[in-house]
């Protein structure tokens, strides 16, 4: 700080070192605590496979459909959502092995995410141990009806 000439009266002068200290402990606080609210989901991405037709097992396999309006189909069978529970849960519960509690999700591209939420919660409630989700065939062709792929339709205007 340097010297001033002159003035007689008291002066205001920002003292910055309990700031700097406030401000030290709250980065250290967030350092130590950072790394323990760090939390993951594990995430196992399929490898791409040739695959030319699905194998004939798929008569037992279960698929769920949501549809934009909110339906939502079971092996091509409409079916409401607490329908949806009790066959599922009936089904599941037959299979002995855990590992082969599988369903299939499939969701329209402008389904409303808080649906296609629920279906798979009460698939998971409904003893699945794996959900897959179905996306289309070739994903290095643009999908239709996605806004901003080449050759896509427009997006519908928001109402």
């Amino acid at each position: 700080m340097g010297m001033q000439v002159g003035g007689k009266g008291p002066q205001a002068d920002i003292n910055v070192t309990p700031l700097v200290d406030i401000v030290l402990v709250l980065l250290i606080i967030f350092m130590v605590i950072t790394p323990l609210l760090s939390k993951q989901l594990p995430i196992e991405v399929p490898q791409k496979a040739e695959i030319d037709e699905p194998p004939a097992e798929t008569k037992d396999q279960l698929f769920i459909k949501l549809f934009e309006d909110g339906r939502v189909e079971l092996n091509k069978t409409e079916i409401t959502l607490e329908e949806l529970e009790t066959t599922l849960t009936d089904k599941l519960g037959a299979i002995s092995n855990p590992k082969e509690r599988v369903v299939f999700f499939d969701g329209e591209d402008y389904a409303p995410y808080g649906n296609a939420v629920a279906v798979m919660d009460i698939a998971k409630g409904a003893g699945a141990e794996t959900i897959g989700m179905i996306t289309p065939k070739d994903l290095e062709d643009p999908i239709p009806g996605v806004p901003g792929a080449e050759g896509a339709a427009p997006a519908p205007a928001p109402e």
